[in-house]
């Protein structure tokens, strides 16, 4: 990290001259990296001459919690999309009302922190989204995520990265973690520049190949943040496909302490229509949560799902569709009684981390 810093003489003329520097830390699955990668990045900018009065470190939702006693006189700030203060941005090319963190919009010198991770539905996650929505206000998420015309899934992305990309003066300061947690790539560049080169690291690190299909596949979701509800578990479902026949049978396991997670999802769900309705309904009219519904419900049609969680099993059979269950083992016992015991079983330790590619289709 260090020599990342300091090989990087563009980031550091630009901080020498920025009366205000902003760094924006993301969320990460090793807290420890991401602390590391800020405090070595603020006793770096610090050690050319940067008075640390002038650095802000500016947290977004689930960012580690930093010792400020490593940090000196730097400040830190929870951003928050309801009461911290929001500056509008014309320059960015998005069609609705967008507003920013002041704190980040009038720095100098910009620079986000956080892990590039594979996302089921969106490509990527995690540092690509630390402008936007990380710093972003509530109603300009709620506008990027519903009642869209126009949109699919795929221009999520590329819309924040297009946000991030509008601002000058901006760095990435990334990293792309392996299954075991440890880094195995780091990036210091231009955003774009840090995000191009980390995606390559991401494809190598969690691409993996299906060689034969399942009859039932057991996967954990990944545990926090991707378990705290059904609304961020789904996104993770697409990870199992490519392992699964025709027919084949989901065992999700996810805690789900938050339960749903949305009421906006809950009502696409309850109205129980054919997934081809909803799917017409959001090609005119755009809505996130609407499309995990409507995914949701074209993968029950081919496949039958085993809920284990926290949510009360009404709400997981006859809202959602799937099927509760008490613990992985019982939903086993259960399928392998239908199925037969000599099914194929396919296991997957952590979904949000894994892209499976399929080797090519089944003969049967």
């Amino acid at each position: 990290m260090k020599r990342a810093i300091e090989s990087n003489q563009s980031i550091l003329d630009t901080a020498k001259g920025a009366e205000r520097i902003c760094v924006a830390l993301g969320s990460s699955s090793n807290a420890q990296v991401a602390s590391a990668a800020t405090q070595t990045l603020v006793e770096s900018l610090i050690g050319v001459g940067v008075s640390p009065s002038s650095i802000t470190l500016l947290r977004t939702a689930g960012a580690p919690e930093l010792d400020p006693a490593l940090l000196g006189k730097t400040k830190t700030v929870l951003h928050d999309r309801v009461t911290s203060p929001m500056t509008s941005v014309a320059h960015a090319e998005c069609d609705f009302p967008l507003s920013l963190n002041s704190m980040f919009t009038d720095a100098g010198l910009k620079i986000v922190i956080g892990e590039l991770k594979p996302h089921h539905f969106l490509g990527y996650s995690g540092l690509c989204d630390i402008v936007f929505p990380g710093l972003a206000s509530l109603n300009s998420v709620r506008n990027h995520l519903a009642n869209r015309k126009n949109m699919a899934v795929s221009d999520l992305h590329r819309e924040r990265v297009e946000i991030a990309r509008s601002h000058e003066n901006l760095f990435a300061f990334g990293f792309v973690l392996d299954s075991e947690q440890s880094p195995v790539k780091i990036s210091l560049r231009s955003f774009q520049d840090c995000l191009e080169d980390l995606e390559k690291s991401v494809q190598t690190v969690c691409t993996r190949r299906v060689d034969q299909t399942a009859d039932i596949v057991v996967m954990s979701v990944g545990g926090r943040p991707m378990d705290e509800s059904l609304l961020s578990a789904v996104e993770t479902f697409p990870a199992a496909i490519p392992a699964l026949k025709r027919d084949g049978v989901l065992v999700v396991a996810a805690e789900c302490p938050l339960g749903h997670g949305n009421t906006e999802f809950h009502q696409w769900c309850a109205e129980h229509k054919e997934a081809r309705y909803l799917e017409a309904r959001l090609r005119h009219n755009f809505n996130y949560q609407g499309f995990k519904a409507a995914f949701l419900l074209r993968t029950l049609e081919n496949h039958r799902i085993y809920f284990v969680s926290t949510i009360p099993n009404h709400y997981v059979e006859n809202v959602f569709g799937m099927r509760a269950a008490a613990t992985v083992n019982s939903a086993l016992q259960t399928v392998q009684r239908s199925l037969g015991s000599s099914s194929k079983i396919s296991v997957i330790p952590n979904a949000s981390r894994i892209i499976l590619t399929r080797a090519e289709p089944d003969a049967k």
